[in-house]
């Protein structure tokens, strides 16, 4: 079923997307996920994608601009489709976002981020507090896009 008002819905859901990725981001600046010299996996995926066109390894510049990209578009994008089906499927949002925030982590660095060898599975990860890091920051993500779309809904 499409919600009753559609546009209303993927606009919440945009402007959660970018507020959640913007403290999701704010939260790694204070609580790292990784050490600075180790690449993101948008980085390392973007110079994947780079290498297998033929076009070799990304510059710098390109690597900041490939991983800005990548996670912005897909925070923004998952804060569309989740404002989209919280309209449909109300217990989405359980926990003021937690259990989608939780959901989100298993769905990516708990399991398919480090399946495609773009970081390593949480509980390989040293020291142990950037896993745990990266698991409160999906939390706040999760909180925020749902405080955001209640508000614009």
């Amino acid at each position: 079923m499409i919600p009753s008002n559609l546009p209303k819905t993927l606009f919440a859901g945009l402007l959660a997307g970018v507020a959640a990725t913007a403290a999701k981001t704010m939260w790694e600046e204070h609580f790292p996920v990784r050490d600075k010299e180790t690449p993101t996996p948008p980085a390392i995926l973007a110079n994947r994608i780079s290498q297998q066109a033929g076009r070799g390894a990304l510059t710098d510049e390109e690597i900041t601009a490939a991983e800005t990209a990548i996670h912005v578009a897909f925070g923004v994008g998952t804060g569309v489709l989740y404002g989209a089906l919280a309209e449909e499927v109300p217990e989405m949002t359980a926990g003021f976002g937690l259990m989608f925030g939780t959901a989100f982590w298993a769905g990516t660095h708990g399991s398919v981020v480090p399946g495609l060898k773009l970081e390593p599975y949480p509980t390989e990860v040293e020291p142990r507090s950037y896993a745990v890091n990266e698991y409160l920051g999906h939390l706040v993500y999760g909180m925020t896009l749902e405080a955001v779309r209640r508000v614009m809904r």
